[in-house]
């Protein structure tokens, strides 16, 4: 049987899977009798059903001048955009931190002016050996009696440092300081005395009163250090 090929392909399918499409403009089709059917095609590889399939099939015929003109459209590609930069924040490393021990300072201790051996600690050792001393009127020495220039005087000398005898002279020897120490001369007018320490002097006060260890009961009182 033979058919024209009025349309732009014909389709041969058989049974066995096999699949094959002629495509051609309408114009060019011829029909044919089908005698050089797919020579190509090994047969005998095709089952029964589907020889029977292919014989009955038309034949199509294309001429070999024949064109096949496929309309197509330009694809424009739009390339992705590029990404964009990752930027990492700039890391530091951790100072180190050395690790301190908590050490408590001690509290700075009070000297202990009367045994520490100072000149000034020392005057004041020797000057509560001679307690008791009655007073007199220019004396210096244990044996007269002491008074008050007298008394610094003696205790001074034992340890070679060398004072007046006079109370309105003393003012003058050594310096003054602000803070008072064991030693240090208690200066008033018209009277001196020996700084003991914790508000408390030495000294020679007056008549019909002995060497004694007392209060500080001079006001406005000048300290001399005379070492």
């Amino acid at each position: 049987m033979t058919r024209t090929a009025a349309r732009s392909g014909a389709v041969i399918a058989a049974s066995s899977g096999l699949l094959a499409t002629a495509f051609a403009p309408g114009a060019h089709a011829v029909a044919g009798d089908g005698s050089n059917r797919l020579a190509s095609v090994d047969m005998s590889a095709l089952t029964q059903a589907a020889r029977k399939e292919l014989a009955a099939a038309p034949a199509v015929q294309v001429a070999t001048d024949a064109k096949l003109s496929i309309e197509s459209k330009a694809v424009t590609v739009t390339p992705a955009p590029e990404p964009e930069p990752v930027v990492k924040a700039a890391t530091y490393p951790e100072p180190e931190v050395e690790a301190q021990a908590s050490v408590e300072e001690p509290e700075p201790a009070t000297p202990d002016y009367a045994s520490d051996g100072s000149i000034g600690a020392q005057a004041v050792a020797i000057a509560m050996q001679y307690l008791g001393i009655a007073y007199t009127y220019g004396g210096e020495s244990p044996g007269t009696g002491f008074d008050c220039s007298g008394l610094i005087k003696y205790v001074y000398a034992q340890l070679g440092v060398q004072l007046p005898h006079s109370s309105s002279s003393m003012v003058a020897s050594g310096y003054q300081v602000t803070t008072p120490i064991p030693g240090d001369i208690v200066w008033t007018q018209g009277h001196v005395s020996l700084y003991a320490g914790d508000g408390m002097v030495v000294e020679a006060a007056n008549y019909g009163t002995p060497v004694r260890h007392t209060a500080q009961w001079q006001d406005y009182a000048v300290y001399i250090r005379p070492y």
